[in-house]
């Protein structure tokens, strides 16, 4: 839109009087001690305006794929609708004279808009994206909105009739914060799935906590944190300072209390800077010179071994690292990707074996991986054997069937169960030596049934150690054998001071359920996309209907009310289909019951 045929008046009170012609943008422009009008188009340059910004009334809205959008009167940002590689869009906000014309902030990084929606600033004062099938996407639906600016400063806000803000995009930040912006108690940043490919919202999270700690975690495995500042509860944000281009911890009164940044380019006016939380699961702050295109720079960085970030190569998943830079994903011995194309999204059994049972129990072998670890201590630890060597260590993992991994930490051998969600080898794994059992070639596996009335064993031992990795139904040729382990699969912490989530953590505040596969899966599940729970894996799909009968009686079976989860004979009938399934609250909440009647 152009910004051209406004009329402004202006007095020294102070108060804004507009006068707007046929366009819905608007230029207000201030001059000490000056009342006059102005045609924007007549505005004298040899005048300099105390203040001047472009507003958007009511009415106003832009079209996706009109490449229409509505800048900041300096145009370094604009609002509208960011173009995707795949012809999609998204409400957003951007760096808008570089050439990256990198996006900061977006309404609907989840749901894509395609090419003929709008984003309007309706008549009754709401910011509103409209698909193009005529579904309304709420950007802003509190007190009517009379004004849209698109500040200098990278801050879209709304004001109401007496200038009041009532929404502003620095208050609900997606993945990136900007000098002059703070983050919150409660406030937190979330990740891109994939870079600048996929928007949508990732794995890894950034939250300035109610105790003063600001934490990165990988939320979705209810992690507690792999990074943090250690800061006094009396920390109540974290602030992008705007003059100096600084990031630090600001308390009560206002006061520095933990810097983050240590050195930035200067002058600082002639860059442009960013903080961002990045699909690797690092929170960096970058600047780009204005005048140059020699791109954006590294100027901090929260995490110095890019391993350390919890669930970085997913469950089953090892993270190698040999620069400190990048990583590079793989799977433990023994395992496969589930998606060949991803592995960062975690690994699969090659071979689904019950060590409790049968010929199983001893037809694996051990493989020792020298400077590597398991360090997922808050589930993964079984048992701790003290004052033994490698041999040892083997001994022990050999001899206990419910363990399957094992690392040894000088003369520790810390025994682990399922699932290895941070095995890594990097700098910080240096002198740990990590033991995992791998299924023999020949190994059988666990027996099929030949009758035609029972279900495929080994298909639903494929499903069901994918969908909860802690659901240990265990088939035999004829019984059943139930794996001991707890219902709870990882457990999410809140805690109370600051050394919470280091090493030596003693203190917990409260804890509360979560799983971890099992989200995935009721997400895949409610998305159509079940297929994916086992990488497109052949046997399993060519009985579909069976293996969605097998993931929603998982579903069931770990239930967080421990009264809602079925008997051992009901998980049989539901599994032989003499019993009906219903649908899992947790899936009922994000889909249509219609969809499956089993």
């Amino acid at each position: 839109m152009n910004a051209t045929r406004v009329e402004t008046e202006v007095s020294t009170d102070g108060f804004r009087r507009t006068f707007p012609s046929n366009s819905s943008s608007m230029v207000f422009i201030a001059f000490n001690h000056i009342k006059r009008k102005l045609k924007l188009h007549n505005f004298p340059l040899n005048i300099q305006p105390a203040w001047m910004f472009i507003a958007f009334n009511h009415g106003s809205s832009i079209t996706a794929g009109s490449n229409d959008s509505w800048p900041s009167l300096s145009n370094d940002f604009a609002f509208g609708f960011y173009s995707l590689p795949n012809n999609l869009y998204l409400v957003g906000i951007w760096f808008n004279k570089i050439p990256e014309r990198t996006l900061v902030w977006s309404a609907n990084r989840d749901s894509p808009a395609v090419a003929g929606s709008t984003v309007n600033l309706t008549s009754g004062g709401q910011l509103t994206l409209t698909h193009l099938n005529g579904t309304d996407q709420s950007i802003y639906s509190g007190g009517a909105a009379v004004l849209g600016t698109m500040e200098n400063d990278g801050n879209f806000v709304l004001t109401d009739g007496i200038s009041s803000v009532v929404w502003q995009s620095f208050n609900s930040p997606t993945d990136t914060i900007l000098p002059g912006q703070n983050l919150s108690r409660s406030q937190k940043l979330y990740s891109n799935a994939n870079g600048t490919v996929d928007y949508s919202t990732g794995n890894f999270m950034l939250e300035m906590q109610n105790d003063g700690n600001l934490v990165l975690s990988a939320y979705r495995f209810a992690d507690p944190g792999y990074w943090y500042t250690k800061a006094q509860p009396t920390t109540v944000s974290l602030e992008f300072n705007n003059d100096t281009a600084f990031m630090y911890l600001v308390n009560t009164t206002g006061d520095n209390v933990r810097p983050l940044t240590e050195n930035v380019p200067t002058p600082v006016g002639d860059y442009y800077y960013r903080a961002t939380i990045n699909d690797h699961g690092d929170f960096q702050q970058f600047a780009h010179h204005k005048s140059n295109s020699s791109g954006w720079t590294t100027v901090w960085r929260a995490i110095g071994d890019p391993c350390v970030v919890n669930a970085i190569c997913g469950v089953n998943g090892m993270c190698f690292s040999q620069n400190n830079e990048t990583e590079k994903c793989g799977c433990i011995p023994g395992y496969t990707p589930l998606d060949p194309n991803h592995v960062s999204k975690g690994c699969r059994p090659e071979t689904v074996v019950n060590y409790c049972a049968g010929p199983s129990m001893k037809n694996f072998t051990i493989e020792v991986i020298d400077d590597a670890d398991f360090p997922f201590e808050n589930f993964a630890d079984l048992a701790r054997v003290k004052n033994v060597d490698l041999e040892g260590c083997k001994k022990a993992l050999m001899d206990d069937c419910y363990s399957v991994a094992a690392s040894l930490v000088e003369s520790r051998c810390i025994k682990k169960r399922m699932p290895l969600l941070n095995a890594r080898q990097s700098d910080s794994t240096k002198g740990i030596q990590a033991l995992v059992k791998v299924p023999m070639k020949s190994s059988p596996g666990i027996p099929e049934h030949k009758k035609k009335n029972d279900f495929d064993v080994r298909v639903f031992l494929k499903i069901s150690v994918i969908v909860t990795a802690t659901l240990a139904f265990f088939f035999g040729v004829s019984s059943i054998y139930y794996h001991p382990a707890p219902r709870r699969f990882i457990t999410r912490r809140r805690y109370s001071n600051a050394n919470s989530i280091d090493p030596s953590r003693v203190e917990e505040e409260s804890e509360e359920d979560d799983l971890v596969l099992s989200d995935w899966v009721i997400s895949c599940m409610a998305a159509g996309k079940l297929e994916t729970v086992v990488g497109h894996d052949p046997e399993v799909l060519s009985d579909f209907e069976r293996f969605e009968r097998m993931a929603l009686v998982g579903l069931w079976c770990i239930h967080p009310d421990a009264m809602f989860r079925p008997s051992m004979k009901k998980v049989t009938q539901m599994l032989e289909g003499t019993l009906e399934i219903g649908i899992p609250p947790s899936l009922s909440d994000q889909m249509s019951v219609s969809n499956y009647n089993y």
